[in-house]
């Protein structure tokens, strides 16, 4: 790549953010599934967020090179959007000029008045960290903690090849708990399809699912917040990302997971099911479904999403740490 020299630094709104998705779709690279426009349309729409937003682009003449989603609020620079409900956060970057993008972007920050960077939820291979520990190194060791911990699985190539990566106990319960809703009768395990009329209405059954599942999911179910998620799920439907599965007992949902598919990857990004038929293991039997699925599909790892849920290793996945970071510039 030709050296970078005479960087150009601009605000965009959340609607021009869409406009450079739509006319740059590939030398960027959108490696976060959370730093799409259209999610962070549904959460500043539905849930708010803190401060101005202040979406800042880098450029090299009229090539955009990176963009960081931000809010800016009491000399204090964050991810745009909601830690509680984006589980994932970094800067989008073309690829290998994400220190000299970055660098940009905190010389502009602090010439604004900018003094803090608070940054989370930051995976271990996030963009904007490699640019950070190379640009600010001391900092970055000092002002990184772990805050929460993601769970993933490399998915193989075929579904008697996912369960030998299984320990022994939890291939024979996952074979077990699958026997038993066999021998059960009838049951389905369906998806909606993104272009599908009864989509509106199966994200209220979704919804009504995962209210039934504990009293603490039903409170986090607020009005704003189900909003929020047909919002959500209407828009990722508008990309072909939406991947949302019931499990049916009997000819009624019992329990559904809302997955996303992006760039090889399948999100469980949440769940629910019918506390009542708990005895036939529905809600795990949803998740090892849709990793059945996503396998079908050829995503190459399924990320279960932030939280230490103890399924989430049982069926396969492994820790990964995720960082808050907090400097001054």
């Amino acid at each position: 790549m030709a050296p970078l020299s005479n960087l150009s630094v601009h605000i965009e709104t959340l609607d021009s953010y869409a406009d450079i998705l739509r006319r740059s779709p590939v030398a960027l690279s959108w490696n976060c599934l959370f730093t799409r426009p259209f999610w962070l349309k549904a959460v500043c729409r539905h849930l708010g967020t803190p401060g101005d937003p202040w979406i800042v682009t880098v450029s090299d003449g009229d090539r955009i090179l990176g963009i960081a989603p931000l809010a800016i609020e009491h000399k204090t620079a964050r991810f745009l959007g909601s830690h509680e409900v984006c589980d994932y956060q970094d800067v989008v970057c073309v690829p290998d000029t994400g220190i000299p993008a970055v660098a940009a972007m905190l010389g502009h920050l602090a010439a604004q008045g900018i003094r803090q960077l608070d940054l989370r939820t930051l995976r271990p291979d996030a963009t904007i960290l490699h640019a950070l520990r190379s640009l600010l190194p001391g900092q970055v060791e000092a002002g990184l903690t772990q805050e929460d911990v993601a769970f993933e699985a490399d998915l193989p190539g075929d579904w008697d090849a996912y369960l030998m990566q299984l320990n022994g106990k939890q291939r024979h319960e996952v074979r077990r708990k699958v026997r038993r809703l066999e021998n059960h009768g009838l049951f389905a395990y369906r998806r909606i399809a993104e272009n599908d009329p009864a989509l509106p209405a199966a994200a209220d059954t979704f919804i009504d699912l995962f209210r039934r599942n504990r009293n603490d999911k039903a409170d986090f179910m607020s009005d704003g917040m189900a909003a929020y998620f047909h919002d959500l799920i209407r828009g990722a439907a508008g990309e072909g990302l939406l991947r949302l599965y019931f499990l049916d007992v009997d000819r009624q949902p019992v329990a559904t997971v809302l997955c996303f598919d992006y760039r090889g990857v399948r999100y469980l990004y949440n769940s629910g099911y019918d506390e009542r038929f708990d005895a036939l293991s529905v809600g795990v039997l949803s998740k090892v479904f849709s990793i059945n699925a996503a396998i079908e599909s050829g995503c190459r790892r399924y990320d279960f999403l932030k939280g230490a849920e103890v399924y989430k290793k049982r069926i396969g996945g492994h820790e990964v740490p995720l960082y808050r970071l907090r400097i001054t510039l």
